[in-house]
């Protein structure tokens, strides 16, 4: 009976290793979680881009440019007026009573961008909200809609590092030189970089509109995980050559997702071979400890 005993707690330690092994493969599915949320999203925003396209197209030629003409329009009474922080809730204007309608498409969807070095291709949503940060890039409400012309200048805004979606995380590796593009309304508008700065949440300087140029400036949150600052990449627009589109060469860069799953797999290992010392020493300890009490029951 003794002897019975003394084995189930021998192999007290490689239970403990087996439960390791298991939350260790536990754990390996919960990091596949991020990499499955990202696809389904998207699959979710390439549709909701297909259907803005398809209804921008199937529409009556007229009425897409009467509201083209009324965008136009909306910015010139936006001249000269004061702006917000985009990531600061409250820090805003009233605006026009009409700013829902402008653009007002499916989906919400006002504009794509498309910035072809890192990969990305987004619906541009009304407002900059938490809600519509989650899910795509926001048009600050203060500055011009994404319709171009002299004098004008929009700001279009994203998140940076979300576990689901890649959004703007990788706006730092642009420069200038490089080209992006704003869809809208069956019409292509190229900006090529040239301004990239870091700046303070409240110093809004560098998205004001000049009277004698047509910029298009993207925004996001820095440094990651802090977000004390703004990355501002500002673009001047320029003449859109589809040849010229064509042959961009994408990054490799990773998403968030495969960021995320990199980092916790380097962790888990970690803390996976950190456990399997442990338990190692734990059995050692134990066969040494009734290694001396057999000795002593044998004399």
């Amino acid at each position: 009976m003794k002897h019975d005993d003394a084995t189930r707690q021998s192999m007290h330690p490689l239970k403990r290793l087996g439960w390791a092994i298991f939350f260790f493969l536990a754990g390996i599915g919960m990091l596949g979680y991020p990499l499955l949320s990202e696809k389904l999203y998207d699959r979710k925003i390439s549709a909701e881009m297909k259907n803005y396209e398809r209804k921008v197209s199937s529409e009556n030629q007229s009425l897409i440019q009467a509201e083209w003409d009324e965008a136009l329009a909306y910015n010139e009474r936006l001249a000269g007026k004061r702006l917000s922080d985009a990531f600061i809730a409250g820090s805003g204007r009233e605006l026009p009573a009409d700013y829902a309608q402008q653009l007002d498409f499916p989906d919400d969807t006002m504009a794509t961008i498309d910035i072809p070095k890192i990969s990305v291709h987004l619906p541009v949503f009304h407002g900059t909200s938490e809600e519509v940060l989650q899910k795509a890039v926001g048009h600050m409400e203060s500055t011009s809609l994404p319709v171009g012309g002299k004098g004008s200048h929009s700001v279009l805004t994203g998140h940076t590092g979300l576990a689901h979606a890649k959004l703007f995380t990788d706006l730092e590796a642009l420069a200038e030189g490089d080209l992006f593009y704003v869809h809208v309304l069956g019409r292509t508008l190229a900006y090529e970089v040239d301004q990239l700065k870091v700046v303070e949440a409240d110093d809004l300087a560098g998205i004001q509109a000049d009277a004698e140029q047509d910029y298009c400036t993207l925004v996001t949150c820095t440094p990651y995980g802090i977000n004390s600052h703004r990355l501002l990449v500002r673009g001047k627009r320029t003449d859109y050559r589809p040849e010229e589109k064509k042959k961009i060469q994408p990054l490799q860069t990773k998403t968030s997702a495969e960021r995320l799953i990199q980092y916790a797999m380097f962790m888990t290992a970690g803390i996976m071979g950190l456990l399997i010392i442990i338990v190692a020493i734990a059995k050692k300890r134990y066969q040494d400890k009734s290694g001396q009490l057999k000795r002593g029951q044998n004399q």
